[in-house]
């Protein structure tokens, strides 16, 4: 469920979009000076609350699958990296029901080679269901977020307080269609000492973690609190 604080400017459907935009996420494990520097320097243009379900599968890390608020099917691809800088696109972006192609899609994207049922695309809840049910590793992680985002010269920020499975940490990232604009505000906001990590990345690790100390990420080390 999105919970949104407020929003400022005109509301957009958003669509499928086979645009590629460039990104760069850390996961700082202390206070970052970006923050300051966003909240001081940049426009605040959003702020909201939601739970994503991320389906977590053996190529996350190139193929990023949600529930965008637990309602909406997201699928993102990564490109070619420009450097360190990853390189994304959504080709998929559609509410439920979901029809076959959309189906389709999400099966060629989880390596469900036996595909999906009708009924599998009837909901979410369907679709947690038969992937419950099935064979295939597929492991569903929600992800509570509090965002904000802010905007400046064609780059758009996000601060975002994260919490999953007892794991609660902080993520900054950077967006943007205009690569030159990104590094720009990545040397700006001096991001570039942290790895980029995407969410499928992140998520991926703390996963790792969990099961080489068979506890939740709280158990951990202070040097490893942060999927950076």
């Amino acid at each position: 469920m999105t919970e949104t604080a407020f929003l400022l400017g005109r509301v957009r459907t958003r669509r499928a979009c086979h645009d590629t935009r460039y990104e760069y996420r850390i996961w700082p494990g202390t206070p970052h000076p970006a923050v300051a520097m966003l909240h001081r320097l940049w426009l605040l243009t959003q702020a909201e609350r939601r739970d994503d379900i991320y389906l977590m599968h053996a190529a996350s890390h190139r193929l990023l699958i949600k529930l965008r608020a637990g309602r909406r099917l997201e699928i993102k691809r990564r490109h070619r990296d420009v450097g360190n800088v990853q390189n994304w696109s959504t080709p998929v972006s559609v509410g439920f029901p979901l029809g076959a192609r959309s189906r389709a899609d999400l099966s060629r994207a989880l390596g469900l080679y036996k595909g999906l049922a009708r009924a599998a695309g009837l909901s979410p809840a369907h679709l947690l269901a038969a992937l419950g049910a099935s064979e295939e590793a597929v492991a569903p992680q929600t992800v509570c977020k509090s965002r904000l985002l802010f905007e400046t010269g064609g780059c758009r920020a996000e601060i975002c307080r994260v919490s999953v499975a007892g794991w609660r940490g902080m993520t900054i990232a950077l967006e943007s269609g205009d690569l030159a604009a990104l590094v720009g505000a990545l040397d700006d906001l001096r991001l570039g000492g942290l790895p980029n990590r995407s969410y499928g990345e992140a998520l991926a690790r703390l996963g790792l973690l969990r099961m080489r100390r068979d506890g939740p990420p709280t158990a951990l080390t202070p040097k490893e609190r942060t999927p950076g």
